[in-house]
């Protein structure tokens, strides 16, 4: 998929291109050669295997990956919820009927596709089948002898939660989220050091990809215990927290990127602490950042003073985006340092199990700005009420 670039380390030699664009003539050139049965095989994620059966002239069937699209026709053998039937059939442009499939993942079914085709190589009928595998009773008992020796580490209980813990993908990778504030707080806390007497501590802020949150936990399961199993879920990708420095010029296009596709539910869009942002959505993407300010550090009492592209700043995130991961290419080829820190899970493990409760709220530290309609999301309601309030007074 195009997203290859930024979720891998493809290297700066390979090219990835819009799939209906590279297709259209490579089906053209086997159609030259006499072939009128087409398959198109990919992982570019169900939208866009949708967007291929609809586009690209002379396909006639699409076998996709990507997204782990659970495909049924009739009822569901286990615990997975259709998205479609199975074949997912598509119109296309020129009018003919194209299957297409997926398979889910992890192993767990088979798909078995038929398809009919005339002499001229259209598809006239088509039907599949979905086998759930049932576990080979000899892995089974291996996999349930690796839990118990495990069991010990993953249902230690670290803290507890008094609120739901939200890392939807839907909360996280469009607006701010609770369990992105307490991963930032984590990293930060992390780095907390003695006062030198001209700063209250050396680093104030942190940004977290929404991406690289995976899971929430529910405050309502097991009383709001959060083990090591729930933050594994959390965080399964075992990156560290490091410590950059960036100038402001750099921190304002890696906030530019957070939102350059928002709306799409992208991996990139950023969580903080430390940094208040407001964005203008109605702006063009790359002139979407209306405001950007930075907690100070070389002051007696914190407050938050605007972000300036000469200045120098410390910044804590994960490795993944010092790396360049989510396109963040602008962190990695302009960072001015980078110091390697702690693993993401005892960060936030030791964290919680040093609160022991935990209750981390939404408050507005990212807010969307609308030209047309003011400021939206968390606080804009008390902006408005104290508004109402001082006309009412007059």
């Amino acid at each position: 998929s195009r997203e290859t670039a930024t979720l891998s380390r493809p290297g700066p030699h390979l090219k990835f291109e819009d799939e209906v664009v590279a297709l259209q003539p490579q089906v053209e050139k086997l159609q030259t050669l006499g072939v009128n049965k087409v398959i198109a095989l990919g992982h570019s994620g169900f939208s866009v295997d949708q967007l291929i059966a609809k586009k690209v002239r002379g396909v006639d069937v699409v076998i996709g990956g990507h997204t782990n699209t659970f495909l049924y026709t009739g009822r569901a053998p286990s615990n997975e919820f259709p998205e479609g039937p199975y074949p997912f059939m598509v119109t296309s442009e020129d009018g003919r009927e194209v299957p297409v499939v997926q398979a889910y993942a992890f192993g767990k079914y088979l798909g078995h596709l038929k398809v009919t085709f005339d002499e001229e190589g259209n598809v006239v009928k088509s039907s599949g089948t979905r086998t759930l595998f049932l576990p080979d009773p000899k892995v089974l008992a291996d996999v349930d002898s690796w839990k118990k020796s495990l069991s010990n580490y993953s249902s230690q209980v670290v803290g507890h939660t008094l609120v739901f813990l939200n890392g939807s993908n839907f909360a996280c990778r469009s607006q701010e989220c609770n369990l992105g504030n307490l991963i930032c707080d984590a990293m930060l806390d992390n780095l907390i050091r003695f006062s030198d007497g001209d700063q209250w501590n050396h680093v104030s802020a942190c940004i977290m990809n929404g991406g690289g949150i995976r899971s929430s936990i529910n405050e309502r399961t097991s009383n709001g215990s959060i083990t090591m199993e729930d933050l594994l879920a959390v965080l399964p990708f075992g990156g560290t927290f490091d410590l950059v420095h960036l100038k402001g010029s750099t921190l304002k296009k890696a906030f530019e990127h957070s939102v350059k596709r928002h709306g799409s539910r992208s991996g990139e869009f950023l969580q903080v602490a430390g940094f208040r942002v407001e964005y203008d959505l109605s702006r063009l993407p790359g002139h979407r950042v209306k405001t950007l300010s930075i907690l100070c550090t070389k002051c007696r009492v914190p407050q938050y003073e605007a972000v300036r592209d000469e200045l120098v700043y410390k910044v804590v995130m994960p490795s993944y985006l010092v790396d360049g991961g989510d396109n963040f290419h602008m962190i990695k080829e302009e960072r001015q340092k980078h110091d390697s820190g702690d693993l993401d899970i005892s960060v936030v493990s030791n964290y919680i199990a040093q609160r022991q409760k935990v209750y981390p709220s939404v408050e507005g530290r990212i807010r969307f700005y609308s030209s047309a309609s003011g400021l939206e999301g968390p606080g804009s309601s008390l902006v408005l009420l104290g508004l109402l309030w001082l006309i009412w007074s007059q």
